[in-house]
């Protein structure tokens, strides 16, 4: 009986793992640790990308978000739908080589992620200026 319950138990890990990035993904706000939005990532040409697909914890009746202090043809686009991580590509369990851009103040940074080896659910994703990062840790929808 332990030995059909551990090999369910591996085998759901396997799968979980097999899924790697893509699919959708809450974000947090650093600050408040409240759900911020929810990213889809995706596979196009080879590399991988990722959308905002809705903002969460917004006060109803709010109007769009617009990305104003982006640059590029990313200024003044809805947030909403915005390819936040681009051009990110496998290497081993990361996936770099990409960038990723925060709407609220518009900059692109250098980005790596990967799947926690400790929980299959859990994305982290480090942003970098030179030889400084910063984590976040987002959660599988």
């Amino acid at each position: 009986m332990k030995q059909i319950i551990l090999g369910a138990f591996l085998l759901g890990s396997q799968l979980l793992s097999a899924q790697g990035v893509i699919g959708k993904w809450v974000t947090y706000d650093d600050e408040t640790k409240k759900p911020k939005s929810e990213v889809e990532i995706f596979q196009q040409n080879g590399a991988y990308f990722g959308k905002i697909t809705s903002l969460l914890n917004r006060p109803a009746g709010e109007g769009e978000v617009i990305c104003e202090k982006c640059t590029g043809e990313k200024k003044n686009k809805p947030v909403v739908g915005l390819n936040i991580i681009e051009n990110m590509k496998k290497s081993g369990s990361e996936y770099k080589g990409g960038t990723i851009t925060d709407p609220k103040n518009g900059k692109s940074y250098t980005c790596v992620f990967y799947v926690d080896p400790k929980d299959a659910n859990t994305l982290i994703v480090k942003g970098y200026v030179g030889p400084f990062s910063r984590s976040q840790y987002w959660k599988r929808k």
